[in-house]
C-alpha cells in the first residue's frame, strides 16, 4: 500500500501540524458555545446559571483563570514557540524580527493570563480627559497605542516573508486587534446600567472567539515557515522559505543544470544544502 507507515522513513519535508488550525477552530468555538449555552439551557438550576456557579467560573469566557483562558493562553505561547524556532532556523539578520514578534506574542499570552490590560483604565481616562463619562472600558485606549507598536513588529517582519506565511500573519494579528480593541469597545457601551445583558453577553463571546481565532490564523501561518521530516531513525526541522537563510537560495534565482545522478551519501538528515537544520533522534 502506498504511502507513509508507522516505523518507516519518511524524506519528504511537510509542514508540521497541518490540521492544527482547523482543530483549534472547532475547540474555540465549542468552548464559545459551552460558555454561552450552559447557563442558559437551565436558567433555574444555580449550578449552571447563577453568577459565581461552578459551571460559570470553568467555562464561562468573562471569567479569569479557567478553561477557555487557559486555550486563549496556548494560542498566543504556540505561535510565538513557532516563530522563536524559525528565527533560530533562519538565523542572521532575520532573527531578530522573529524572536520580537515571538516575545510580542509571550507578552500578549501573559497579559491574557493575568488581565494585566484591565488595570490600563486610568490612563485611558487621563488621555481621554475625563470625556469618557461612564464608559467602562477605557484601557482600549492606551491598548491601541501597544496594539500599534505589535502590528509594527508584524508588519516589520512580513516585509521578509511572502506567500501564505505573509498573509496569515499579518491577517492573524489584524483580526485580533479587530476583536480585542474594535469589538470591546462596541461592548463597553453595551455595559451600562439599565441595557439588557444579552447583547453584552453575545458581544463578549464573539469578541472572545474572534481573538481566538485571529491567533490561531497567526499560528497557521508560523507553522508555514518551518518544515519537518523524520529520517534515519531522527527528527529533522528547517525553514520552509530558503531565501530567509542568509547565502541561501532566493525566488529570483536561476535553476541550476541537473547534476549527474549519484551514489547515495551517507549523510546525516540534518544536511540539506546551505539551509540549516535541527535534528534530533527518535
Amino acid at each position: 500500500m502506498a504511502g507513509h507507515r508507522r516505523g518507516q522513513d519518511d524524506t519528504t519535508w511537510r509542514a508540521p501540524a497541518p490540521s492544527l488550525p482547523r482543530a483549534l477552530a472547532v475547540t474555540a468555538f465549542v468552548l464559545g458555545l459551552l460558555s454561552i449555552g450552559l447557563p442558559n439551557i437551565a436558567p433555574d438550576v444555580d449550578v449552571l446559571s447563577a453568577p459565581g456557579s461552578p459551571v460559570r467560573l470553568f467555562f464561562g469566557v468573562s471569567e479569569e483563570m479557567n478553561l477557555p483562558t487557559f486555550f486563549s493562553v496556548m494560542t498566543f505561547l504556540a505561535p510565538a514557540c513557532v516563530l522563536a524556532l524559525a528565527g533560530v532556523l533562519a538565523g542572521g539578520r532575520i532573527r531578530a524580527p522573529f524572536l520580537v514578534v515571538a516575545l510580542l506574542l509571550a507578552l500578549l499570552g501573559f497579559d491574557d493570563f493575568a488581565a494585566l490590560h484591565e488595570h490600563l483604565k486610568a490612563l485611558g481616562d487621563l488621555m481621554a480627559e475625563g470625556d469618557l463619562g461612564a464608559f467602562e472600558y477605557a484601557w482600549v485606549l492606551p491598548g491601541a497605542v501597544i496594539g500599534a507598536g505589535v502590528v509594527w513588529a508584524f508588519w516589520r517582519l512580513a516585509t521578509r516573508l511572502r506567500g501564505a506565511p505573509r498573509r496569515d500573519l499579518l491577517l492573524g494579528i489584524a483580526v485580533f486587534f479587530v476583536a480585542s480593541l474594535g469589538f470591546e469597545t462596541v461592548n463597553g457601551f453595551l455595559d451600562r446600567p439599565g441595557l439588557d445583558g444579552v447583547p453584552l453577553q453575545v458581544g463578549t463571546h464573539v469578541e472572545e472567539v474572534t481573538e481566538d481565532l485571529g491567533m490561531i490564523i497567526v499560528l497557521r501561518g508560523a507553522l508555514g515557515l518551518v518544515q519537518v521530516r523524520r529520517a534515519r531513525g531522527s527528527v529533522a526541522l528547517r525553514v520552509a522559505d530558503p531565501s530567509l537563510v542568509e547565502g541561501g537560495p532566493t525566488g529570483d534565482d536561476e535553476p541550476a543544470a541537473p547534476a549527474a545522478p549519484a551514489a547515495p551519501a551517507a549523510v546525516d538528515a540534518a544536511e540539506t544544502d546551505r539551509i540549516p537544520v535541527v535534528s534530533a533522534r527518535s
